[in-house]
């Protein structure tokens, strides 16, 4: 999208102009407190593992509704909102080594995305690659019954996603938020109960 045309659309979205005068880093803050009041994530969760958490729009939500809980961001860009809950690292979660943690994580969060090349197939195949990555990870951080959360671009790889992850999962949900922009094709996908069967990490 062009930066003008960027910029006109920001001007007039709702949320955008509703997080502001809420004080919220993003407007997908929004996207969160709709995934969260459908599946009730973030308040059963101590430990939580986002990835892409730049500006901390997501992060801030899971402070407010929950004051116990231990936030692991990971993300090239800083964050915007701070808070003792977080643990921020600047830098790439696919090169980070989680046995450093020794934790195992109740919920793993992405809102992350490659950048878009406008033409459908590949972007769809591009961000598949780098969910593939996050679901490997998850398997090694995710607590027994713990929860994964992450958005797509639809595509031709969904039906297979979704098999990939009832492999590993007892629920698998389907979820666009309201907040997201309705002419954007991504989707959240909500994959609950991991079957963990060993300590990988210890």
């Amino acid at each position: 999208m062009k930066s003008k045309e960027w910029i006109q659309r920001q001007n007039y979205d709702f949320y955008v102009k509703k997080a502001k005068s809420l004080g919220y880093v993003s407007r997908s803050a929004f996207k969160l407190i709709e995934i969260d009041e459908k599946f009730n994530l973030i308040l059963k969760s101590n430990t939580i593992a986002e990835f892409g958490s730049s500006p901390g729009g997501w992060s801030q939500i899971i402070c407010s509704r929950n004051h116990r809980v231990k936030i692991y961001c990971f993300d090239l860009l800083p964050m915007q909102f701070q808070n003792k809950k977080i643990l921020f690292h600047k830098k790439n979660f696919l090169e980070y080594d989680f046995n450093s943690c020794k934790n195992y994580f109740d919920l793993v969060l992405s809102d992350v995305a490659p950048n878009t090349t406008g033409h459908k197939s590949t972007d769809h195949l591009r961000i598949m690659s780098l969910v593939n990555n996050i679901i490997d990870i998850s398997k090694l951080i995710l607590k027994k019954n713990g929860s994964l959360v992450f958005k797509i671009w639809r595509g031709s790889k969904d039906i297979e996603l979704i098999n990939n992850l009832k492999k590993n999962f007892k629920t698998v949900k389907e979820f666009k938020p309201k907040s997201s922009r309705s002419e954007s094709s991504e989707i959240y996908f909500i994959a609950k109960g991991y079957f963990r069967t060993e300590n990988t990490l210890l």
